[in-house]
């Protein structure tokens, strides 16, 4: 197997131990308009050729049986249908939604074909099809790529992919994310829930501010909590929080604590509680994931696919996403079970285990790439 990915904060050298890694495709998600990504066609042209040989050059050399698609979310979108035309057998794993449709049409090549309007833009492109130049690198719409091989990582995922046009979407089999349970720091101590997590990047859509809301709605009825964010984000972001925590006058309940990407697993059993409070329909967030399989009693927003593997009062507390009240209500609830939550993680985790180990998705994942490689 050969993995082609971006340089996306890689030191120039690489990274030990990479064998048949090349972080070799630049990310469009700098497109700005300095850099002219999306309105000048040398500029995006270039950009794009650029990845398409890389691509070209590797498929030369190692000419793969399959090739399986993760993630496209700041890549070129021309590669796909590149390599549809090649005839090359494909497997989408979609775990994220850069399929759907605001995301796919944000590509840079696809705004200058589809979306720019400009004077000049239109004469240009009438130009380039003149002289037969019009599709060098080919773009069109999502529903036209073929998802004839490919799993999504919940319904949740499939049901917004069909609502954004790709109707083939429908048929896909759900082969949910898996994580390998031997990293993990196991919770085995616990009491009523007093200390919270919140971890995750510190964006509108994860909503870190809901989780401050709730601790100090909390503190007005008198109940004393502590929240720890591990927050992942640029500086301005994490200032931003910061500065909403002194407003709130919450500095001596909630702290803002620094990690470095992997980290995390060690610092959950730590804890009594996660609040998870995404709101942006989260196809299948990992950091909960991470968190009920290291034991941790979760409080989760009714967001996206992790809804889909737990039950409220079951296995995990639900509360009602972007509702800071329900949160609150929520974290009263979870304080209030005499054990601390740990009937409740320990009947998640069994049942997270036999959906979410590494052997039982590689399992699905085979199957469906060897279906690929067979047709």
């Amino acid at each position: 197997m050969q993995v082609l990915t971006s340089k996306h904060r890689v030191p120039p050298m690489g990274v030990d131990g990479e064998t048949g890694v090349y972080r070799e495709l630049m990310r469009n998600d700098a497109a700005n308009e300095e850099n002219e990504l999306g309105t000048s066609y040398r500029v995006t042209y270039d950009w794009e050729d650029a990845n398409a040989r890389v691509l070209a050059k590797r498929m030369k050399r190692f000419k793969p049986d399959v090739v399986y698609v993760w993630n496209q979310q700041a890549l070129s979108k021309s590669l796909l249908f590149g390599l549809q035309a090649q005839g090359v057998p494909l497997f989408y794993d979609l775990h994220s939604n850069w399929l759907n449709e605001y995301t796919f049409e944000s590509d840079p090549w696809f705004r200058w074909w589809k979306r720019n309007n400009s004077k000049r833009s239109r004469l240009y492109r009438v130009f380039l099809g003149l002289i037969g130049s019009s599709r060098r690198l080919l773009i069109g719409h999502p529903a036209e790529l073929d998802l004839s091989y490919a799993s999504v990582c919940s319904a949740s995922l499939r049901d917004e992919l069909v609502a954004s046009g790709i109707a083939h979407a429908a048929s896909l089999p759900v082969v949910p994310p898996a994580l390998d349970t031997s990293r993990m720091v196991m919770k085995s101590q616990f009491q009523p829930a007093r200390r919270f997590i919140w971890a995750g990047r510190l964006t509108v859509g994860k909503a870190p501010a809901l989780a401050l809301d709730a601790v100090r709605i909390l503190k007005e009825r008198g109940i004393d909590v502590s929240l720890d964010y591990y927050g992942v984000g640029e500086p301005l972001e994490r200032k931003a929080i910061r500065d909403l925590i002194d407003h709130a006058g919450l500095g001596d309940r909630v702290r803002m604590q620094g990690i470095r990407p992997g980290e995390l697993l060690a610092h959950y059993h730590k804890y009594d509680a996660l609040l998870f409070t995404s709101c942006c329909n989260d196809p299948f967030p990992i950091t909960p994931l991470e968190a009920l399989l290291s034991g941790l009693p979760s409080i989760l927003a009714k967001d996206g696919g992790i809804v889909e593997v737990v039950e409220d009062g079951e296995t995990a507390l639900l509360f009602e996403s972007g509702d800071s009240y329900s949160l609150a209500d929520a974290m009263v609830r979870m304080m209030r079970l005499p054990d601390g939550g740990e009937a409740m993680s320990r009947k998640c985790l069994e049942q997270l285990k036999a959906r979410h180990s590494i052997d039982v998705v590689i399992e699905h994942v085979e199957a469906l790439l060897t279906a690929a490689t067979q047709d």
